[in-house]
C-alpha cells in the first residue's frame, strides 16, 4: 500500500510514494537490505577515522548553543571524544568501547570515569550518547527492504530512494527501529528516522552538504530534529574527516581518559 503526498522536513520534501507494505514480488529487483545498511555505514565514515564536529542546538525557549569536539574512532575498538568548547565543558572526554560509554571530567577531582546511558542526550543536544559514540548501524539492526520514495534533497534535487527498516537485534540497542532512505544509484544515505520499541517516532536525521571527504562522496552535515513537537534540533557540521590507520589500541580504554 502506498500513499502519495508532499511534506517538508528541514528542507527535504517527500514528494512521491512511501511504500511500507510492498508485496514481495514488487521488491524482487531491489537491493539486499543488508547491503543498503552496510553502504550507509560506509558512506558516513571510514572504518577508522578522526573528525572535528561543530554542533549547534536550538529549540523553543532556548538560545542556540554551540559545541565543538574531536572524535577518533578505530574499527572494532571504540570511539574516543573530547570537547573543545564551550569553555565550561572543555576537556570533557568520552569513551565508547565494549558496549559501554564512559565520561571523564578532569575538573571533577576523581580519576574514575562515569558510566553514561546510551539513550540519554549528548550534552543537551538532540543526539543521544549512542548517536555520537557508535558510528555504525549494521551490527545493531536486522534490516528489510520495505519501499521506495522520491525525495527532494538540497544540493541533489529530486532523488529516487530505497527505504530500509532496521529492527533492533538486542535489548541494549537504544532504538527499537530505524528507517534509512538511500539513493538508488549508489546507496548514499539521505535520511534516517528513529523509533522507540513501542513504535513511537522519536527523531529524524537529514543528511546534506554532500561532497568529497576521506576519499569518497559523503554527507558533511547532519540535522537531527526531535519528533516530539518541541522543534528542538541539532545541526552537526563535520570538518577535516580523515581515514586513519595509525591509531593505537591504547587510546580506547579507560586509562586513556584520565591521561
Amino acid at each position: 500500500m502506498s500513499a502519495s503526498r508532499g511534506c517538508s522536513v528541514g528542507g527535504f520534501v517527500l514528494s512521491a510514494l512511501i511504500a511500507l507494505a510492498v508485496p514481495t514480488h514488487l521488491m524482487a529487483e531491489g537491493p539486499d537490505p543488508r547491503a543498503v545498511i552496510k553502504a550507509a555505514d560506509e558512506a558516513m565514515y571510514p572504518p577508522s577515522f578522526s573528525v572535528s564536529m561543530a554542533m549547534t542546538t536550538e529549540g523553543q525557549g532556548r538560545s542556540p548553543s554551540v559545541m565543538e569536539l574531536d572524535v577518533i574512532h578505530k574499527d572494532a575498538k571504540g570511539t574516543f571524544m573530547e570537547l573543545l568548547s564551550p569553555a565550561r565543558s572543555r576537556g570533557l572526554r568520552f569513551l565508547q568501547a565494549e558496549g559501554s560509554l564512559w565520561m571523564y571530567s578532569p575538573r571533577a577531582g576523581s580519576r574514575s570515569p562515569i558510566r553514561l546511558s546510551p539513550r540519554d542526550s549528548f550534552q543537551g543536544s538532540a543526539l543521544s550518547n549512542n548517536d555520537v559514540g557508535d558510528t555504525t548501524w549494521a551490527n545493531d539492526y536486522d534490516s528489510s527492504l520495505v519501499g521506495q520514495a522520491t525525495l527532494d534533497v538540497p544540493g541533489l534535487g529530486k532523488v529516487e530512494a530505497w527505504i530500509v527498516v532496521g529492527k533492533a537485534l538486542r535489548r541494549d540497542v537504544p532504538y527499537g527501529e530505524i528507517r534509512i532512505y538511500s539513493r538508488k544509484e549508489d546507496l548514499l544515505p539521505l535520511k534516517v528516522e528513529y523509533f522507540a520499541k513501542s513504535g513511537l517516532a522519536l527523531k529524524t536525521m537529514l543528511l546534506s552538504d554532500f561532497g568529497q571527504a576521506a576519499g569518497r562522496l559523503r554527507p558533511r552535515r547532519m540535522e537531527m530534529t526531535m519528533d516530539d513537537g518541541t522543534g528542538e534540533r541539532t545541526v552537526v557540521d563535520l570538518r577535516d574527516l580523515r581515514a586513519r590507520e595509525d591509531l593505537p589500541d591504547s587510546m580506547f580504554n579507560q586509562a586513556w581518559l584520565a591521561r
